[in-house]
């Protein structure tokens, strides 16, 4: 399963750190920032975030919400996608589309 936070890329900003990031392209199987592509923590290899062309697709749980956790609410989930090919069962009130959100059947 994957948390994922999606922004418009003219609202992501990095004020420091940009020499420890490494792209890497995985349709043609290169470390290169051609789009889309996979962003990394070149220190530690932690995964950081999609990026595509307009936008920037961020793992929250990479994010320092405080202990305990308070969650903005524009952080938390809204729905599952690709619920449709799940292995597990999840038990909450959010829509469950079959694949993309809007694009597919909502179950």
């Amino acid at each position: 399963m994957q948390w994922a936070a999606i922004f418009h890329k003219r609202h992501v900003r990095f004020t420091a750190g940009l020499e420890d990031l490494v792209f890497y392209n995985s349709e043609q199987n290169t470390p290169e920032r051609i789009l889309p592509c996979k962003v990394r923590c070149g220190k530690c290899d932690t995964p950081i975030a999609d990026e595509g062309r307009r936008m920037w697709l961020a793992f929250p749980s990479l994010f320092d919400f405080g202990y305990p956790a308070n969650v903005p609410g524009t952080f938390k989930p809204t729905c599952h996608l690709f619920y449709g090919s799940r292995v597990i069962e999840i038990q909450d009130d959010l829509c469950k589309w079959s694949g993309h959100k809007n694009h597919s059947e909502l179950l």
